[in-house]
């Protein structure tokens, strides 16, 4: 779970299927309850958490994960018999890049 992130009352601020913690500041002030941000009443919303955070977070390791993969095997096919000994150097070094690459560094990077 995250911490708590304040809201201004705008617009949801976040995917219909992310899970949330809310604390409700209009009708409740302090009434807590959790849901599916597509079933929250966002301009009343003072805080919420998100509460499905490590699963959303475990998919988008696994998105990284699969696309070094894929960026791997493509880089792969590009050698062949007739492949000129530089340009097969320069691809395996291309491939041994992208193996060396790790998805959970690229995802804290990319939060920064």
């Amino acid at each position: 779970m995250t911490d708590w992130i304040e809201h201004d009352g705008g617009p949801q601020p976040i995917a219909d299927d992310v899970w949330v913690y809310v604390a409700d500041v209009l009708e409740l002030p302090d009434e807590y309850y959790h849901c599916e941000a597509q079933d929250v009443d966002w301009p009343h919303a003072k805080h919420y958490r998100i509460i499905n955070q490590h699963l959303i977070d475990a998919a988008r390791l696994e998105g990284i994960r699969l696309g070094l993969e894929a960026a791997h095997m493509a880089i792969g096919k590009g050698l062949n018999d007739t492949t000129p000994l530089e340009v097969a150097a320069t691809i395996m070094r291309a491939e041994n890049t992208i193996v060396d690459l790790d998805p959970e560094i690229i995802a804290k990077e990319a939060d920064q």
